[in-house]
């Protein structure tokens, strides 16, 4: 399996690509080839022509939550290569979600909507169960519960359910779950709901071990306590390989690799194969 970080917050050696701040990851394995995530702007695309990825071989896109440096670069791919591919989303994706505080408020979601993706004709796939088969290797995980108290929700996102704006606990991001010849990878957009909640779901539901998480955790700006025990039970976990990028925080990933673990590299251009 090869996976390539198609856009991240900063650059890896390769000075003719580009970078923003934005997530976005192709995939390709023996049966399937795949993008996760879209980025911010659409500038991905420029990277996919640098790589010289064929798209015509990618046939799924993956959105794991409705924010957008995750999902901004749709419209840009489709305007550009074409809608023959299934487009993957959790059913509540297109709840429109916000962020409020005393300093600001701004719209989080995409900047397309179903009826966008309709006219387009894209086979638009919803994912309603916790777990989804996307190929012989990928599996799609979805719908987490919180169960543990110091991942915290974060007040200032909201979602808005009819006329209501309530606070959105983010249960419904997707992530990807990897077999690799190293084990059992998890591919994660920003974890909002916390990847400690995120892993314990997972092994609930497929008893699988866990050697290593790719993406972003969101803890750049997480306390202490919770930065703490994050750490502790990963360790408790053994988790081998962090791959991490995006929203966790350069600071985190830092302290990650003081506290002894096996950080690879994932900014954009990286290129991990397992």
């Amino acid at each position: 399996m090869k996976i390539i970080i198609l856009i991240e917050n900063d650059l890896s050696c390769d000075p003719n690509l580009v970078n923003e701040f934005g997530f976005s990851v192709f995939i390709q394995d023996e049966d399937t080839s795949l993008i996760f995530d879209t980025g911010q702007s659409g500038i991905f695309i420029k990277n996919i022509e640098k790589l010289k990825l064929n798209t015509k071989n990618i046939h799924t896109i993956v959105l794991s939550h409705n924010h957008y440096d995750h999902v901004g670069g749709l419209k840009n791919y489709i305007e550009k290569f074409g809608n023959n591919f299934t487009l993957y989303l959790n059913k509540n994706f297109f709840d429109k979600r916000f962020s409020f505080s005393e300093l600001y408020s701004r719209i989080l979601g995409a900047n397309f909507s179903k009826d966008y993706i309709l006219d387009k004709k894209i086979n638009l796939s919803f994912i309603n169960e916790h777990i989804h088969i996307l190929s012989k290797n990928i599996t799609a995980f979805t719908n987490f519960e919180r169960l543990n108290d110091f991942e915290e929700i974060n007040l200032s996102y909201y979602k808005k359910k009819n006329s209501t704006f309530i606070l959105d606990s983010m249960s419904d991001e997707i992530v990807l779950g990897l077999n690799t010849k190293l084990g059992f990878f998890i591919l994660c957009g920003c974890s909002h709901i916390g990847i400690v909640n995120i892993i314990e779901n997972i092994k609930k539901w497929t008893n699988k071990k866990i050697v290593g998480i790719i993406g972003g955790l969101h803890l750049s700006k997480s306390n202490s306590e919770r930065i703490l025990k994050t750490i502790n039970y990963l360790k408790k976990e053994n988790i081998k390989y962090l791959a991490l990028s995006h929203c966790t925080g350069k600071n985190i990933i830092k302290i990650f690799k003081d506290s002894g673990f096996n950080i690879l590299p994932t900014n954009t251009g990286n290129v991990l194969e397992f």
